[in-house]
């Protein structure tokens, strides 16, 4: 790693490291993250150990950035570089190497995680121990979901940093040719368990059928064959089911005010982004129960919520949806207080500052 020249602006540094620069959930929230450090002045490096598209984004703010994937085997010139910085923030549960390092230094940690169970335990023989963690790591969950896993598997208890989304509400008027579209963004994978919908979709009743459009966004280079593939094999079969491609966040918010109903049919989903910016644009969310997101929702009033790998449920919801959808403004309403309760930019923002100025209270007591 190339060491850079000595940040100016002491007590405002903050390195930032990520496992990814994608366009998937986890890094999309971290750049908003990295917004609200650099509109408030801060100076800020990131440390990726995957580049991509993001990269842009980041560039535009003239945020250096170094790409490198692995730690351990550079780890004294990583404590050299790191040392210059007064905060650090890990994304995810596999920028778990540089935490076995930023365990023996005293700088503020926040360690943001954003994982299901599965990769807790994928990783597991190579994760610090939550227990045993030094007082300068601060883990933080996403949400309940993660909050309750670490709970689970470490018996210690973590703050939620829930994510903040930039209010673009826009008020939509709803279609008048009496077709009721239903979207579903997210890579195609079994735990977003795009399948289980192709087979809700294909035992829908032919009238509800013909009265309803879905479509279907998500990279179409890297996914699990056997999940894409009865998606494609449905939009070719269906005129009414149409493969969108991977789109770019712009053009995914774009679509949600085209659409009715945003469903996100899950196997396993700490927080699905694409949720909460469905709710911010005001429009209805239908998710399964295993969604971090169904800890907010009250099936019928502010969203929709059924059991993960339930067909019939979730064929019947549709159903109801495409009945109802002229008289649910109302869940529409209460689903956007979801957004503006608990992931609303200005909630984010204040969350986000207050963490910063408590570690640096602590970094000067000690």
């Amino acid at each position: 790693m190339e060491l850079k020249e000595q940040n100016k602006n002491p007590k405002k540094n903050i390195l930032v490291i990520t496992h990814q620069l994608s366009r998937t959930g986890a890094p999309i929230v971290l750049l908003d993250m990295i917004h609200v450090f650099w509109e408030r002045g801060f100076q800020i490096e990131v440390i990726t150990m995957l580049d991509g598209e993001l990269r842009e984004e980041l560039e535009k703010m003239q945020i250096p950035i170094t790409v490198q994937e692995h730690f351990l085997q550079q780890a004294d010139e990583f404590f050299a570089y790191a040392g210059r910085f007064d905060l650090v923030v890990a994304n995810t549960l596999v920028t778990f190497e540089a935490l076995h390092l930023l365990k023996y230094m005293r700088i503020p940690v926040l360690w943001w995680l954003h994982e299901g169970r599965q990769y807790f335990e994928y990783f597991q023989k190579v994760l610090p121990d939550f227990r045993q963690l030094p007082p300068n790591i601060h883990i933080f969950s996403v949400g309940h979901y993660v909050q309750q896993v670490i709970e689970d598997l470490y018996g210690i208890t973590t703050e939620i940093l829930h994510f903040g989304i930039e209010d673009k509400y826009i008020s939509c008027q709803r279609n008048t040719d009496n077709k009721v579209r239903f979207l579903t963004a997210g890579t195609y994978s079994k735990v977003k368990a795009q399948d289980v919908l192709v087979e809700a979709i294909r035992g829908l009743p032919k009238d509800y059928l013909h009265r309803a459009e879905f479509f279907f966004c998500g990279s179409e280079q890297m996914y699990d064959e056997s999940i894409f593939l009865p998606v494609k094999k449905l939009s070719e079969e269906y005129e009414n089911v149409t493969l969108l491609h991977q789109l770019s966040r712009s053009d995914t918010l774009a679509w949600m005010e085209q659409c009715d109903c945003l469903i996100v049919p899950s196997r396993v989903d700490p927080i699905p982004t694409v949720a909460v910016e469905m709710m911010m644009k005001g429009n209805l969310c239908l998710c399964t129960e295993v969604c971090g997101i169904a800890h907010y929702i009250e099936d019928g009033v502010n969203g929709f919520t059924v059991p993960q790998e339930d067909v019939e449920a979730l064929r019947k919801k549709i159903i109801f949806i495409i009945e109802q959808n002229h008289n649910l403004d109302m869940v529409r309403k209460a689903g956007r207080e979801i957004y503006n309760l608990y992931f609303s930019e200005k909630v984010f923002m204040s969350k986000i500052l207050n963490i910063v100025e408590q570690f640096q209270l602590e970094s000067k007591e000690d």
